[in-house]
């Protein structure tokens, strides 16, 4: 089971923050950490980005978005810092310069996240250009959209399917974890298919569910702190406090419970009474 901590802005473009959430997040024993990348005056109307938005960096949503967007020198600093730790890294791209410019770095995967479900244009050409792996999240879409990746990414190696519920944070009655099920017995037919779990619920009990549905991998929002103006810090999990690797510790301990699903005498059990047929 991989898991990924999902780092999404929560440097707020700044690198010392950047790497302490690398190296928290590979302390805490993620198999990954993700970014994200969009172009921010193409991905958004102007509408939005001239609109009102408390945080340090300026009084619109703009001056927020702008301030959170990596340079090309944070990633070569990023894939040079996993490398020396050994922890993967890998970026949800939101459109085509951002696809376009992770390309430099030869990414093995990519994430296209929930957010762009519809933007069927730019997955089409990732589709017809990209032949790695993708990391597809499922928040705000239905069967429609799974049978649609399926047909779309044929040449790619693996296919991440990922359940996901896209509110922050999820109420526990909507993460329908049991969809991990059905991902997991279309991995059976298919076995490019890798079934996983987004969390955007609190805490780690609906990870360890999914883990015992089948789950190959499992996503965590993670942070520094505490930011009220940041995205996602409510469900975010704190990776220097020691929340994050108590939940990297709970999953891995559901991973080591659930076991395989061959059955066997193993070798703690004995028999209490002797046979004398």
């Amino acid at each position: 089971m991989e898991i990924v901590a999902e780092l999404t802005t929560n440097h707020f473009g700044e690198r010392d923050r950047l790497e302490n959430l690398i190296r928290a997040s590979h302390a805490a024993g993620a198999d990954y950490v993700k970014l994200q990348k969009r172009d921010v005056d193409t991905f958004y109307p102007p509408v939005e980005l001239e609109a009102p938005y408390a945080s340090p960096f300026g009084t619109t949503f703009g001056d927020y978005r702008r301030q959170l967007e990596l340079t090309a020198a944070d990633f070569e600093y990023v894939d040079a810092l996993c490398a020396s730790l050994g922890i993967g890294w890998f970026v949800s791209v939101l459109d085509r310069p951002s696809f376009d410019f992770v390309q430099r770095f030869s990414p093995r995967l990519i994430k296209l996240p929930s957010t762009i479900s519809g933007h069927t244009g730019f997955l089409d050409h990732v589709a017809r250009t990209f032949s790695g792996s993708v990391v597809i999240s499922t928040g705000m879409t239905d069967r429609s959209y799974e049978d649609y990746v399926l047909r779309a990414f044929s040449r790619a190696e693996r296919i991440y399917l990922l359940q996901c519920n896209s509110a922050y944070p999820t109420p526990a009655e909507h993460c329908n974890v049991a969809v991990v099920r059905h991902y997991r017995d279309l991995a059976r037919a298919d076995p490019r298919v890798v079934p996983g779990y987004s969390s955007h619920d609190h805490g780690w009990f609906a990870s360890a569910l999914a883990v015992g549905a089948g789950a190959r991998m499992i996503e965590k929002h993670v942070k520094v702190g505490s930011t009220p103006w940041a995205h996602f810090n409510d469900v975010a999990v704190d990776v220097c406090n020691g929340d994050f690797a108590a939940y990297v510790a709970r999953l891995r301990e559901a991973e080591s419970i659930l076991g395989a699903p061959v059955k066997t005498c193993t070798g703690s059990e004995h028999h209490k009474y002797a046979c004398r047929d």
